[in-house]
């Protein structure tokens, strides 16, 4: 069995489909490397993998849009097809049994982000005031 673990981005939203009576979560999956080309360039390697997590994404679905940085582990697939244009292709794919979010690529933009300050008719609720924390002695036995 071989075994995949991977950390990128989605190129698109998640799906949900239904295979043979049983449901799944369809991911899109980046995964950029970078290396030095042979003049010493910097040189971006993306490779797209097709994850199918069984089941309906429980509450994570709503989260699975493209951008966002997931983690994913599960058994590795290859496929080898013809595309359209006869070149014979490879396909990476994983059936995962676990995808966790990582954050988003959104997170980073500044144009993505709440506002630091409560716009009008928008206030923030009160914070609560911590309690106070009691004075411990130094009564440790080392």
């Amino acid at each position: 069995m071989l075994k995949a673990e991977l950390i990128g981005n989605l190129g698109s939203d998640a799906e949900i489909k239904e295979f043979g009576g049983k449901k799944y979560v369809a991911l899109s999956v980046a995964t950029t490397e970078y290396a030095k080309d042979d003049q010493g360039n910097r040189a971006d390697v993306t490779t797209w993998v097709s994850a199918l997590w069984y089941g309906d994404g429980g509450g994570l679905f709503s989260y699975l849009k493209k951008g966002a940085k997931v983690f994913v582990r599960g058994n590795l697939r290859t496929k080898i097809y013809t595309d359209k244009q006869g070149v014979q292709q490879v396909a990476i794919n994983v059936n995962a049994s676990e995808v966790q979010l990582c954050g988003s690529k959104m997170e980073a933009s500044p144009q993505q982000q709440a506002p630091a300050t409560p716009t009008k008719g928008n206030s923030a609720p009160p914070q609560p005031t911590p309690a106070p924390v009691p004075q411990v002695g130094d009564d440790l036995p080392f």
